[in-house]
């Protein structure tokens, strides 16, 4: 114990020394700089107000929702939906959370000028601690806001006020397009707003009628029909449905899965996320949807995603400006048709293929420029 203290006495003296050489006396006596910080920072995303109306009309035509909901609900999303009879027959009228906010604690503030090595190296170590600590509190932002908006989805408990509410009546497309138009006006009067995202999803038993002009102005409009409609149905309907006013409209089959849905959902029909595949630009001549060698050989290189199990793709056709909106509709679904075709003739499922049109709409140059006579495919490949 002796030997000891006698150590810590040395040591002592030695530092003595160097401080006094370094520093100058005065040092000694001074208690060491406290290490500030700034303010805490209130961490959240920044997410847009958005709204989902579902028309769960016709038989079994709402089973998927809740599966559907869950993959898709985001914060501060403004959820209705109701059954189309007379009077419409509301099933769920809710609005999530928001996203979820986390306090980090404040950057750490560097030294002042003349600090010593010393210092210099302890506000390093820090920074350092601090931008881990930043990082993983900007995860748990993500981590708690999904948490949240997935428990007030599982709150909804969607699938059994579905089954209460028994199947709905079987109606057509000019109905369930009325009845959305009605709740949007609705939501549109309480003063909420739509924000990111304004998307409508119908379950026609018939695509047959016509929406009224202006009826769904802004609106994006995913139909599922009950029936398998014929590639002529499908591009009709999808231009009755930009004819209303639609932002974007797709037409799918009751072949569609709940997870191809989802996903044509969250990519925001056929628009890519940051790990999807995407192919370059399939190029057609005027007024044509016959595919190019270049086209086919930019499609094979898809076909091996493609035949991954899971694998989706959302094919959208698009025309140049010349010609009636109708024509430019049923021409873009057409282009987006023959590569869906291609794809198929080389073993790639059907099922697989989502195909929409989008008529002369998402121009990259002028009207009439042919880069706008296009197919994009856009490959969703399955989560871990």
């Amino acid at each position: 114990m002796t030997g000891a203290r006698r150590y810590g006495q040395v040591v002592g003296v030695a530092g003595l020394v160097t401080l006094a050489a370094g520093c100058g006396i005065s040092s000694l006596t001074n208690a060491p700089a406290k290490a500030v910080s700034g303010p805490p920072a209130h961490l959240t995303e920044d997410v847009s107000p958005s709204v989902l109306v579902a028309v769960a009309g016709g038989s079994g035509s709402g089973q998927s929702l809740g599966t559907l909901m869950a993959a898709t609900a985001l914060p501060r999303e403004d959820v209705a939906v109701v059954r189309p009879t007379e009077p419409p027959q509301t099933v769920i009228a809710s609005i999530s959370p928001p996203p979820a906010t986390v306090v980090a604690p404040g950057r750490p503030s560097p030294p002042g000028s003349g600090a010593t090595s010393y210092l210099k190296a302890g506000y390093d170590k820090r920074l350092q601690h601090w931008q881990a600590v930043f990082a993983a509190d900007k995860r748990a932002v993500v981590t708690r806001t999904q948490q949240v908006v997935s428990s007030w989805e599982r709150g909804l408990a969607l699938p059994h006020r579905l089954t209460l509410s028994g199947d709905g009546s079987a109606t057509g497309l000019v109905q369930e397009c009325s009845v959305a138009a009605s709740v949007l006006t609705g939501i549109e009067q309480d003063g909420r707003g739509f924000g990111a995202r304004r998307l409508v999803l119908l379950y026609p038993a018939s695509l047959a009628g016509l929406v009224p002009s202006g009826e769904l102005t802004g609106d994006r409009v995913i139909v599922v029909s009950a029936t398998l409609p014929s590639a002529a149905a499908t591009s009709a309907a999808q231009a009755n449905l930009l004819a209303a006013g639609a932002a974007q409209a797709a037409v799918l089959g009751p072949e569609t899965t709940t997870a191809q849905l989802a996903a044509l959902v969250s990519a925001d029909l056929g628009r890519s996320r940051s790990h999807d595949v995407v192919s370059a630009p399939l190029l057609f001549a005027n007024n044509s949807a016959a595919l190019q060698p270049a086209a086919r050989r930019t499609l094979d290189g898809l076909v091996p995603y493609l035949l991954r199990p899971g694998a989706t793709a959302v094919i959208s056709g698009f025309a140049s400006t010349p010609g009636t909106a109708r024509t430019n509709y049923l021409l873009s679904y057409s282009r987006a048709a023959a590569a869906a075709r291609y794809l198929e003739s080389r073993n790639v499922p059907a099922s697989a293929l989502i195909i929409v049109g989008h008529g002369a709409t998402d121009l990259t140059g002028p009207g009439a420029s042919g880069a706008n006579r296009r197919v994009v495919a856009v490959v969703q490949e399955p989560g871990p």
